[in-house]
């Protein structure tokens, strides 16, 4: 279980990837680096949306800095060309949208041990199957993660709905 720093501040954003990285990841989110900037060495990654600080004008130098100069493992989150993210060793960045493949690959590629890591430049969607080890889960998990079915919602909410009971009839006057 890796510890990640998530620094979202879209709250959609930060729900959705902490759910993604939920159960084998502990994740803690923040909504702006300045805080949390002192704290990057306590995690095993760190992942920022680089894109969404700027826009909300939360992308300092001080944080820009701190980014360049930490050594933990960081994901960039970004929509454009990433021209605009730090240059470092084990910094990757991921494009936004974000694709499950690719941001799994991602985090698997610095949480994940074993010799094949790549460290640096952009994530690509081709390796998500190479960094899962898949094949290397004991059976007993394997089992248990097949055995939990997800429902689609439309099944939910295409049932009709039962027929109304309890409703009287009209009375009819005399």
């Amino acid at each position: 279980m890796g510890k990640v720093l998530l620094i979202e501040p879209q709250k959609i954003l930060q729900q959705a990837i902490s759910l993604f990285l939920f159960p084998e990841h502990e994740v803690r989110v923040e909504d702006e680096a300045g805080a949390a900037v002192g704290s990057f060495k306590d995690y095993d990654l760190v992942i920022i949306d680089g894109d969404a600080l700027r826009e909300h004008n939360r992308l300092t130098a001080e944080v820009l800095r701190a980014v360049q100069g930490c050594k933990t493992p960081t994901l960039w989150l970004e929509e454009e060309a990433a021209s605009q993210a730090p240059k470092r060793d084990k910094l990757v960045v991921v494009k936004k949208p974000l694709e499950k493949g690719t941001l799994e690959a991602a985090v698997g590629d610095f949480l994940s041990p074993g010799p094949s890591r790549e460290r640096g430049g952009a994530a690509t969607p081709g390796r998500a199957g190479a960094s899962k080890g898949a094949s290397k889960k004991n059976p007993a998990e394997q089992t248990e993660q097949s055995a939990f079915q997800f429902i689609d919602l439309v099944e939910v909410v295409d049932e009709e709905a039962p027929p109304k009971q309890g409703k009287k009839a009209p009375r009819k006057s005399k």
